[in-house]
């Protein structure tokens, strides 16, 4: 079964929502008020932004680690 969460777009409300509750709120209700997303959509997006900031924080690490290693034989060349 797949949960849903549903936002008002006027008043910003959040309701989370199985299959079932989704399918009888939108019968009763226009799709124009509300805008909804997959809980597990939501996750992956989640997961993703982690897995981005990980790989970007070791990237400047390692560039980090270069350019000290590059200043540090330019020193010793020069001294």
């Amino acid at each position: 079964m797949k949960n849903f969460k549903i936002t008002n777009l006027k008043s910003k409300v959040v309701q989370y929502m199985n299959e079932s509750e989704k399918e009888q709120f939108f019968t009763k209700n226009s799709l124009g008020n509300y805008k909804w997303e997959s809980m597990k959509a939501i996750r992956n997006k989640k997961i993703e932004n982690i897995a981005f900031s990980v790989f970007t924080l070791g990237s400047f690490t390692i560039l980090l680690y270069c350019m000290c290693g590059t200043l540090a034989l330019i020193d010793s060349l020069i001294f």
